[in-house]
């Protein structure tokens, strides 16, 4: 037993000294580098984006022009019988009276198929049951037995030479801008970047007066064979529900105590064709108006140097002048509408688009509050002008020209920054 202990003991001391000695081989640990000699980087932001909305003043606009409004009916030829003619407050149809067709012995014969009486047309005496016209004032004069009826049609040329000014409504805009820092001015406070931005804005711009217009009339004349033609409107054939009469002049009664009605016709007679056609010419100021209009936007680039100076620790005040290119398209409207002495008002409505590309400059005056190190707000006033353009519409009805003059637009901008 003494021998193995004194073997344990020796073999741990074997173990220890071969541990020292493979120690004593390895190489010396790495030490850890010290940094605390390099200087500190802290990164600062030099570009920044706004975005915000941007109010402007309208365009100056300006309309003028003249046109023409044809008759939208045509009566036809003078002469005729029997001939379909549409007027602006009537029309004149072909005859549509018929006989009863009748055997040898006077019965009504009856058509197999419909089960209805068969009509047959009437000998032609100059006249026709199938006309209307609506208004009174087509009721010229009465004798004992008919009445002068006068059935129009109208159309106008507008020869107006005034120029109507107009100035589009203001208009809201999205704005953005990215803007990058270049340092201070000649060493002082006073730093300067470089800006490029964008917006787009509406233009608006429309009035309605009367104008100056040559009226020409065709007036065709009909006789009504009836001293009483009812009032306006009135269709023909016309007809009417009235009691049956007895012998004595009493309602027949039916079995329910009830009276007998039936439909008899009261159809004024018109003449098939004119007795007489007219044609005349008269300046109107108030029977002819024209509706302008004109919409679309411009989209407006611009870039620059701007300067800033900072005030106090929350606000930095710029200032920003450089070149603008802007970007119109609209779409340009006239409408004429003729109200004549009788019937319905009408009209005629011309358009046309157009699109320029116009160079201008801009300025902007802005006052940022700086909320944190990377966001802010700002607002500011604006100016921009870039001219004018003419836009026209040419066509056989309309020549007509519209002028939108962006020279001289102001307004304010605010919006949010963020820094990066």
């Amino acid at each position: 037993m003494n021998h193995f202990r004194l073997a344990v003991v020796f073999a741990a001391f074997a173990l220890v000294a071969a541990h020292a000695q493979d120690e004593e081989r390895r190489a010396p640990p790495v030490e850890i580098p010290d940094f605390s000699n390099l200087d500190e980087y802290i990164y600062e932001p030099r570009s920044t984006v706004t975005l915000g909305f941007r109010h402007l003043t309208g365009a100056k606009t300006s309309f003028s022009g003249q046109g023409s409004l044809a008759a939208p009916e045509d009566p036809g030829a003078e002469t005729g019988a029997n001939v379909l003619r549409t007027y602006h407050d009537g029309t004149v149809r072909p005859d549509a009276r018929g006989e009863l067709r009748r055997d040898e012995d006077g019965n009504i014969l009856i058509d197999i198929n419909t089960g209805q009486s068969i009509f047959d047309p009437i000998e032609p005496d100059g006249r026709t049951n199938t006309w209307n016209y609506l208004d009174n004032n087509q009721r010229i004069s009465s004798n004992g037995s008919t009445t002068q009826m006068a059935f129009h049609t109208y159309s106008a040329e507008v020869i107006d030479t005034a120029v109507r000014e107009q100035k589009s409504a203001n208009t809201n805009g999205l704005d953005l801008t990215v803007a990058r820092d270049m340092g201070n001015l000649f060493g002082t406070r006073m730093e300067w970047a470089l800006m490029a931005g964008m917006s787009v804005n509406d233009i608006a711009a429309g009035t309605t007066d009367s104008v100056l217009a040559r009226l020409r009339t065709l007036t065709d004349i009909y006789t009504a064979f009836d001293p009483e033609v009812p009032d306006a409107p009135y269709a023909a054939p016309s007809f009417e529900t009235v009691p049956v009469l007895d012998a004595n002049g009493n309602p027949v009664l039916n079995s329910d105590g009830t009276a007998q009605t039936t439909t008899v016709e009261t159809t004024v007679l018109l003449g098939n064709e004119p007795d007489s056609r007219a044609v005349t010419e008269a300046e109107s100021e108030t029977a002819v108006s024209n509706r302008w209009s004109v919409k679309g936007a411009f989209f407006t680039l611009r870039a620059g140097p701007t300067l800033l100076l900072p005030i106090g620790n929350r606000f930095r005040a710029s200032v920003s002048l450089g070149a603008a290119m802007i970007y119109a398209g609209t779409k340009y409207t006239v409408t004429q509408t003729f109200q004549p002495e009788t019937g319905a008002e009408f009209s005629d409505t011309n358009t046309s688009s157009d699109s320029k590309l116009m160079p201008g400059y801009y300025a902007d005056a802005t006052l940022q509050y700086i909320l944190t190190e990377r966001a802010g707000f700002f607002a500011g006033a604006v100016m921009q002008s870039a001219g004018s353009y003419t836009q026209s519409i040419e066509n056989e009805t309309a020549h007509y020209a519209t002028r939108i003059d962006l020279g001289s637009l102001n307004g304010v901008r605010a919006g949010m920054s963020i820094r990066f």
